[in-house]
This record gives structure tokens, sequence and C-alpha cells, in this order.
């Protein structure tokens, strides 16, 4: 799955501009490729909470998303382009959260046991970009040429997945913890932390959307697969450690969620008074804490603040709410910001969302330690 997203996430903004289209209607499209992906993981996880068969679901989310990408690439018009966007963002982003929901099913939402199975994401997306950036491939002028090395690995995506089994019907042990808001499947926390979420992820929004082009166009770099390698693998480590730490009780979700705000902010300064080569790297090896950390403290943090029946819908609403709507408005935002003021003052002004991300967790700490509905 990540290995797919080697190629989607960096490329993505590069195939747009291929097609001519100025910052602001990257930034434009960019958004509607958020807000497709929003509305995927919501449909299609209530399904499988409700009806199961998620292999079948993965399978066909997987073959849906090729047909998009095959649209995007070979696409002539503005009209055809959104169309293909959309496929793609739908299906691809929805994904995801079924796989962190079958990951955190089959091991009981233990955090340790759910890291060393997600670092193999880490894994494939540093490989591939490594691979890329050592054979000098996909040719980033063609848009033919980056669509069909995402085709090439969506296909062999597909061929491990039929042999995937399907989730057991058997519900592991969960102890649920009887609290004032029984009735609901979700609490109080989990409405203050995927807010949280949402402005570390606006920050995030900056480098997801135009750290390519601020590589390509400002800096004159071209190795983007390489440092997107370089802060996958700082990843790896850290998310490891993080899974460890959280499962064993030493920190709470909301201590990494400091931790990566502030690492956030420190990354995005960096990239703005410091553009250089010597920045970049800098930035990108802080990526270890602002997303090696964040990750699986949200995906625990989900994990104890819905009941297990809702867990997929739970997934996919940090998925959707806590990192698509955000990066909606941040793609939005950020192209006209680059169009009109350039990208130092894009990644100063985005740094003050991953700090109110970290004060707003000293604010809300109460309640985001509070007793959660199910232990795990």
């Amino acid at each position: 799955m990540y290995s797919i997203y080697a190629i989607v996430n960096p490329f993505l903004q590069v195939m747009l501009r291929n097609k001519g289209y100025s910052y602001e209607i990257v930034g434009v499209l960019l958004s509607l490729f958020e807000i497709a992906g929003i509305a995927g993981p919501l449909l299609v996880a209530r399904h499988v909470d409700k009806r199961g068969n998620m292999k079948a679901v993965v399978l066909f989310c997987t073959v849906i998303a090729c047909m998009g990408m095959t649209v995007l690439m070979l696409s002539t018009s503005l009209l055809i382009t959104t169309v293909g966007l959309s496929l793609l963002a739908f299906f691809l982003r929805s994904l995801m959260p079924l796989l962190d929901s079958y990951a955190n099913n089959l091991f009981n939402g233990d955090s340790q046991k759910y890291t060393l199975i997600r670092s193999f994401g880490t894994v494939g997306f540093v490989f591939f970009s490594l691979l890329f950036a050592a054979t000098k491939q996909p040719d980033l002028s063609s848009n033919l040429s980056i669509g069909t090395f995402a085709l090439a690995i969506s296909g062999i995506f597909i061929l491990v997945v039929l042999g995937w089994k399907r989730e057991p019907k058997q519900r592991g042990a969960s102890i649920q913890i009887e609290t004032p808001q029984a009735g609901h499947w979700f609490d109080r926390a989990f409405v203050v932390g995927i807010f949280i979420i949402a402005l570390n992820r606006i920050s995030m929004s900056s480098v997801s959307s135009f750290f390519s082009l601020y590589l390509v166009e400002e800096l004159k770099i071209n190795a983007i697969s390489l440092l997107n390698a370089l802060a996958a693998g700082s990843e790896f480590g850290a998310m490891i450690i993080a899974g460890i730490l959280i499962q064993r009780k030493k920190v709470l979700p909301v201590h990494m969620f400091i931790a990566s705000g502030v690492a956030m902010m420190l990354r995005l300064i960096l990239y703005a008074m410091v553009p250089s080569i010597t920045g970049v790297l800098a930035g990108q090896l802080l990526h270890s804490i602002g997303y090696g950390f964040f990750h699986p403290a949200a995906i625990f943090f989900v994990a104890r603040r819905v009941r297990r029946s809702h867990r997929t819908l739970g997934m996919s609403i940090y998925i959707s709410l806590g990192t698509g709507l955000p990066a909606v408005l941040g793609s939005s935002l950020g192209g006209l910001i680059v169009e009109s003021f350039g990208y130092r003052t894009l990644f100063l002004s985005y740094s003050f969302f991953a700090l109110a991300s970290a004060l707003l967790c000293f604010v809300f700490y109460r309640t985001m330690t509070t007793s959660p509905l199910e232990e795990v």
C-alpha cells in the first residue's frame, strides 16, 4: 500500500503541473482530491463495519483507483482530470483506514504489534523511493511514466490481496469501560483529539501538497524520491519506539501529539528560513517525530476512544476529517499563498497551525487523559 503511496504522494502535484496548470489551479485540484478522499473512507468504512467482507472491498477499491490513475494520466481537459482525481482519491484513500482497522482488530489494539506491521509500510515506501532515485525513474516530465509505475505497483498489491485471508468473524477480547457516555460509540476526548489532529495536519499539508514543487522550482533540486525516502526512513525507528512506549503506558497519545506539533513547527521554520539542501535535510529528519510519533499515537488514540463495533468508522473519521479535510483547506489556501507570496510565507504561516495543535493539547489535557471507552 505504501509503495503505491511512494508514487502518488510526491508526484501527483508534479503530474498536475505537467499539464500546465497554475499554482492556484493545482491547489484547487489538490483540494478536490482531498474532498473526494474525505467522502470515500467514511462511506466505505461504515459498509465494512456493518457487512464485513473487507477483502472484496479492498480489491474493488484498488481496481477503481487504478482506473482513476489511468484517466488522470491520459486526460486532455480539466474536466477529465477532475474525474480521474476524484476516482483515485475516493477509492485509494479508502484503503488506508481499512488496513489500519484490520491490523488493530487482528492484534486487539496492541500498539506495539501494530507499529511493527505498520513499519513495513515505511520499508515499502523507502525501498521504492530509493529505487526511483537510483534509476532516475519515473520520468518527472511524463505523466504516462509516472502513472505506469503507479499501476504496476498497484497490480502487485492486488496479487498480494488475492491471497489475503478474510477478517476473522470472531471479535477479539476487548475490555469495555463503563463511563457516563456508555451509550455513545465515541467519547468527548475523541472529538477534541480529532480537532487537535486536524490542526497538526493543516501544517503538514504545506509539505504534502507543495514540498516537491518547492524542491524543483525554488531550490532546483530534482531528488524528490531520495528526499522523501530520507523522511520516511527517519520515521521507521521512531514509529516502533512510539508503539512500544504507548503500549507499555510510558506515554499517552497526547504526549506524542505535543512532540509532533513542536517538531512540525520547527520543520516548517527550517524550510522557510534555511532554503538550502541543509535546511531540507534537517527538516526531513524531523519527520521522524512529526509523523513517526504522531501516526501510532493517533491510531492508538482512535482505538481507545471509539467502540470496536465502530472502529473502521473511527479510523475513517481520523483519515477523512482529521487529515483529509485539513488537507483540503491547506491545499486551497496554500496555492494562493505560493502564487502571491512564495514558499517562505507558506511554510512560516503554516507553522502556527502546528504550534496551535501542541498548545491545545495542554488546554484540553484533562479531557485527553480521561478513561477511554476501550482499554487495549
